[in-house]
């Protein structure tokens, strides 16, 4: 009778656990398991369709828009969903949520359900925003918020030291700020954000103030000398290095550094290399070599801060600094006038330029003369944009025409493109290796004037650049002469000939295109009826020619040179004022 009834309750009792489960996922089989939240709402014992519509709803009533305070002027910025392009993907969170204790082994399904059960499931909703505009953003609500700080100064003044503590300024935290953001986002999360606002450079202490204040009555009718050799080159009396004091060592040192920039601007020097030109069949020199010299600048500073911290702790009164300069020897010298191997003429470019502007004609002069007497060592890559240097109106160049970013603009050094056209002519009648060259963007009349298409080479600092490499095993001399009366320009290179024969051939140009219609763009700051022509129009087209180097029966450079011309459009101003 016992066993039965033990029997019966076993039975009982496992029907029972086969029915609590399995009533569960019935009651449950469409929809989320209870206690699963999706950014703090509760989507459990709900459809997937039924908590998409209930989010969509949500966000539809709050639009999602972000506000954002200040915590002391209590001004609010607001950002709205549209301004930062964010999107939810509703599908997705549902699927995600519907899916708790739904995947994985036996085990990790049991215990999902449980901790759902718990309410400890919360899923990030799938949304996206566009980062760059919400960086933007921040940076506006940055740059409102932002004082700059105002840096503590110290002085001397009718024999008073006088120290003004400055301002501390304050900037906000913009990584700080973002989590916050995506963090509300994430959790649908509709409180206001209190901006993560950072205070910098706080003000001195008064032990700090005492500290530097004693420094400064230490320097008073104290001074540094610097001195290249027996020569004085400057002083900084009590009051130069009173004002170099700082509260912190960093910015002490900070300050130590510009004062040594400046002292390196008065002292450093380049080196100049000896110029050279051929004459009568021989090569003289029309421009001596000279040193450079160099401040050691970290050297400086060190000597520079010890120095002043000797006059902070010791009586003495003056400090001489013997100032560390680098010589630097020129790359040519004057004595290697006998030893560069120059004896004759290798290589002859000439390029054309009538019908150029005054200002241009000034650029092709300045270009040409900056190249002339110049020298490129055996197995040296020469640089065209290295040899010419910086081209600005600081360096000498007036604005003429460039071909800047597709199109034809006033800009400095507008003409020396004619340079490196005529000096790449030379480099190929003297048969060397051609390293880097690029073409045109369109065709340029003035380079087809007595030549066919296609034997040009733009330049623009940094890139493109034109470059040859010295082959040969002497020196090459680079000899400029620019004939404005003849509108022409030559480049000669003189070395040692080691037989090289050159053969430039096969020049052709096809695909020829011609240029689009004018274009015409309303102008309101010219008059009426009066139209100003900005751009040239120009064929497009295709060329190439062959060029072959031999030397014997060797052959030292075979290369086809390719150049790929857009038709260009000419553009017009059309006044409408009245």
């Amino acid at each position: 009778m016992i066993k039965r009834i033990v029997i019966t309750i076993t039975v009982v009792t496992i029907i029972i656990l086969i029915l609590i489960p399995l009533t569960y996922e019935l009651a449950y089989a469409e929809k989320i398991y209870p206690g699963v939240k999706i950014g703090q709402i509760d989507v459990g014992n709900k459809t997937p369709q039924t908590a998409k519509e209930l989010f969509q709803t949500l966000i539809n009533q709050n639009n999602q828009t972000l506000k954002i305070i200040h915590p002391i002027s209590k001004q609010i910025w607001e950002i709205k969903p549209q301004e930062i392009d964010l999107t939810f993907n509703l599908e997705n969170s549902m699927q995600s949520a519907y899916l708790v204790g739904r995947q994985g082994t036996l085990t990790k399904r049991l215990t999902d359900k449980k901790r759902a059960w718990e309410e400890k499931i919360n899923i990030l909703p799938t949304y996206s925003f566009n980062q760059e505009k919400l960086n933007g953003q921040i940076a506006i609500i940055a740059a409102a918020v932002s004082i700059p700080t105002v840096s503590p100064k110290i002085s001397l003044e009718n024999g008073q030291i006088i120290i003004d503590p400055g301002q501390p300024g304050q900037e906000l935290d913009q990584r700080r700020l973002q989590i916050l953001i995506t963090n509300h986002i994430a959790l649908f999360d509709q409180q206001i954000i209190s901006l993560p606002i950072k205070t910098i450079n706080p003000p001195p202490e008064t032990k700090d103030i005492e500290r530097i204040k004693n420094q400064a009555n230490s320097l008073i009718g104290k001074s540094i000398q610097f001195k290249d050799g027996q020569n004085e080159i400057a002083v900084l009396k009590d009051k130069n290095l009173i004002n170099l004091l700082r509260f912190s060592p960093v910015d002490f040192e900070e300050e130590i550094k510009k004062q040594i920039v400046d002292l390196a601007a008065k002292q450093d020097r380049e080196s100049k290399d000896a110029l050279f030109e051929f004459k009568n069949n021989r090569v003289v020199v029309f421009q001596q070599a000279q040193s450079g010299k160099k401040l050691n600048q970290e050297k400086t500073r060190l000597l520079l801060q010890e120095a002043i911290e000797e006059l902070i702790t010791e009586e003495g009164k003056t400090i001489e600094i013997i100032l560390p300069l680098d010589i630097q020897s020129p790359r040519i010298s004057t004595e290697e006038v006998n030893n560069l191997g120059i004896k004759e003429l290798i290589g002859k470019g000439i390029s054309y330029f009538r019908g150029s502007a005054t200002t241009r004609l000034h650029n092709i002069q300045l270009a040409s003369s900056r190249l002339n007497g110049l020298l490129i060592k055996p197995e040296e890559i020469f640089s065209f944009n290295q040899a010419l240097g910086e081209i600005s109106t600081i360096t000498g160049y007036q604005k003429a025409y460039i071909i800047k970013e597709g199109r034809t603009i006033l800009g400095d050094g507008g003409g020396v493109c004619q340079v490196s056209t005529t000096f790449f002519r030379a480099a190929l009648n003297a048969g060397l290796p051609i390293i880097e060259r690029t073409a045109h963007a369109y065709r340029v009349y003035y380079y087809e004037q007595e030549s066919a298409a296609g034997i040009d080479a733009t330049v623009f600092t940094p890139s493109p650049d034109l470059k040859i490499k010295n082959d040969t095993a002497a020196h090459i001399l680079i000899q400029s002469k620019f004939l404005p009366q003849e509108y022409k320009l030559i480049f000669e290179l003189y070395g040692t000939s080691d037989g090289r024969k050159t053969i430039t051939a096969n020049n052709r140009l096809w695909d020829i295109i011609p240029p689009p219609e004018p274009l015409y763009i309303d102008d309101p700051a010219l008059p009426k009826d009066q139209t100003k022509q900005i751009d040239w129009a120009a064929w497009g087209g295709k060329a190439a020619f062959d060029w072959k180097v031999t030397r014997g029966n060797e052959i030292l450079q075979e290369r086809t040179f390719y150049s790929i011309y857009q038709p260009w459009q000419a553009v017009y101003l059309r006044g409408t004022k009245e």
